[in-house]
């Protein structure tokens, strides 16, 4: 196989898991933390998503960012 890399652009909003479940009306699973800091995610294609804090500040970068260089 070969390796690839995607791109894709998104947008996103710091929200808690425990206040992302409630933005979409679900009850938070027993062993799941509500206070865990993340990202609230929309894709283009209108996909909603939660991301945890550190994969997605390891894996993204603000728009802004990458005009600078």
């Amino acid at each position: 196989m070969k390796t690839y890399i995607g791109v894709k652009k998104i947008e996103a909003e710091p929200m808690t898991r425990g206040d992302y479940n409630t933005y979409r009306g679900w009850q938070i699973h027993t062993d799941e933390n509500p206070d865990d800091e993340g990202y609230h995610v929309k894709h283009a294609d209108g996909h909603e998503s939660w991301s945890p804090k550190e994969d997605f500040e390891n894996t993204t970068l603000p728009l802004e960012y990458v005009y600078q260089y």
